[in-house]
């Protein structure tokens, strides 16, 4: 597993795992909450506790770091469909 970005700078640990599967997605956690957000379209695919409002805050720290996420996980897996937005 792999943290992209830690709780103390953001509120929330954003990792990915690196023994995972497609699509390109991240775990988002803090304290018991977690969720799993999709990145190519941007959706959630699971979420375990948060409310809506921390939902937003969610999408918008991914969209805010999502250059990074992808680079993190094109090191882990290779190209694979992180491109698909660019064709």
């Amino acid at each position: 597993m792999v943290t992209i970005l830690h709780r103390r700078q953001h509120g929330y640990d954003v990792r990915i795992y690196t023994r995972d599967h497609l699509p390109v997605h991240v775990h988002v956690f803090k304290g018991e909450k977690r969720v799993r957000v999709a990145l190519n379209p941007i959706e959630i695919s699971e979420n375990r506790g948060f409310t809506s409002r921390e939902i937003r805050k969610i999408l918008a720290l991914l969209d805010e770091h999502e250059a990074l996420i992808r680079r993190e996980w094109e090191q882990i897996y290779g190209p694979s469909e992180v491109k698909e937005d660019d064709e």
